[in-house]
Formats: C-alpha cells, sequence, structure tokens
C-alpha cells in the first residue's frame, strides 16, 4: 500500500526526469538542427559531381570527406567568379543580359531573379532597415515589423491625410511565428509606426520565441546573468 508521501515522491522524481529529458532537448536541439541543415545544404550542393568516377572517394566514410572537398571547390569557383565580376563585370553583365534578353519566356524569369538579386546586392549588411512597432492585426493590439525600404511615390502619394495630403510611408515586414520565412507585406504611414530600438537579429529572436528570447538589455535577461 503506497502512502500519500510515497505517492508525491513518485510524481516528482516523474517530474524531475521529465524536466531533465525536456532540458536535454532543448539544449541539442539546436546544434541537431545545425548539423542537419548544414548537411542537407551540402548534399544539395555537391549532389551534381560524378562520384562514379571517384569510387574510392564516394566510399570511404560514406563520401563526407570528398564532399567537403567539393563544397570548397564550389566556394572557389564562385570566389573566382567574384573576381571576375568585379574586372570585367559591367562587359560581362551586358553581354549575359543581351544573351538572356533573346530567349523568350527565359529572359522574363531571369530579369525578375536579376533584379532580385541587385536589390539584394544594393542591401549587402541586411535586407532590412529597421524594426518598429506597429497598430496590428487591429488599433488596441501591436506587432514588431521589419522596414524593407520607403514606399515609392507613385504608391505612397495616394495615401493623404485629412487635408489631403500625401502621407510619407515606408514598406514593412510581419513575419509570423515560428516560421519567420513567411509574414505580410504592408504600407505604414511613417507617422503611424513607433522605431524601435534593437537590432534586426534580436527581433528575429523574439519573433521565432513567440516573445519568449527576450532583449540583452531586457531586466529578467540582465537578472539571468548577474
Amino acid at each position: 500500500m503506497t502512502t500519500p508521501s510515497t505517492s508525491s515522491a513518485k510524481l516528482a522524481l516523474f517530474a524531475n526526469i521529465r524536466n531533465r529529458i525536456f532540458a536535454g532537448i532543448l539544449f541539442t536541439a539546436p546544434i541537431l538542427a545545425t548539423v542537419w541543415t548544414f548537411n542537407f545544404l551540402l548534399n544539395l550542393t555537391t549532389a551534381w559531381f560524378p562520384r562514379q568516377y571517384f569510387e574510392r572517394l564516394s566510399t570511404f566514410l560514406n563520401g563526407y570527406p570528398m564532399k567537403l572537398m567539393i563544397l570548397v571547390l564550389v566556394i572557389a569557383m564562385f570566389y573566382l567568379i567574384g573576381v571576375m565580376t568585379f574586372y570585367f563585370g559591367k562587359r560581362l553583365r551586358v553581354f549575359i543580359d543581351n544573351l538572356f534578353d533573346t530567349i523568350p519566356i527565359v529572359n522574363r524569369i531571369y530579369n525578375f531573379i536579376k533584379s532580385f538579386t541587385n536589390w539584394i546586392e544594393n542591401r549587402q549588411d541586411s535586407i532590412f532597415n529597421s524594426v518598429v512597432l506597429i497598430r496590428y492585426p487591429h488599433p488596441n493590439a501591436y506587432a514588431i515589423a521589419l522596414v524593407t525600404a520607403e514606399t515609392p511615390t507613385i504608391i505612397s502619394k495616394k495615401i493623404v491625410d485629412t487635408d489631403g495630403q500625401p502621407l510619407p510611408c515606408v514598406n514593412v515586414f510581419i513575419a509570423t511565428t515560428p516560421n519567420p520565412t513567411s509574414g505580410f507585406f504592408l504600407i505604414y504611414p511613417k507617422r503611424d509606426i513607433i522605431p524601435l530600438d534593437i537590432d534586426v537579429s534580436t527581433a528575429m529572436n523574439m519573433i521565432i520565441s513567440a516573445g519568449a528570447v527576450l532583449p540583452n538589455d531586457h531586466p529578467l535577461v540582465k537578472t539571468e546573468k548577474s
């Protein structure tokens, strides 16, 4: 016959085991996710290589060293292309642009991707300018948003105040939790946004964790560190 104290001790033991398992999962999850992502990208990058001609390397340690060698070669290839574009960039781009422009359908795909890569090239540090608060999805709620650019005049001139004057606007991206790769693109008047003094990486950590990961200067974070 079990006494109440014995039952409480068993429950405490099971709770302790459960908490330790959960802590172990939380600790190893980022490591396993990083390893899985790296292996996925490694396999994706090296899948084109004809391994049948290098049978010994492809079977040694399951071909992992060979994949790393191929990855290094791919990186070196992109480096050489980067050097070529540095010295012959204008002529090379004009030649390639003219080549793809002569191919129907393909030229539209090429021009779309090219405009996107040019936009990223002009924003090498981050595609996001700053972090702001906006009222979303209703006036009594707030959401963290990432400013991508100022809204073009051709659009913002249609957004006017009560006096009929155009309002300067910004383009913002609201990332979803826990997957920040999807979200909403919205246009907000500058007067309706609240700038936040945090960087983009901190904002993304808060979004991914649904607010559980706090900025480093938060009082709770400071208390835990001290």
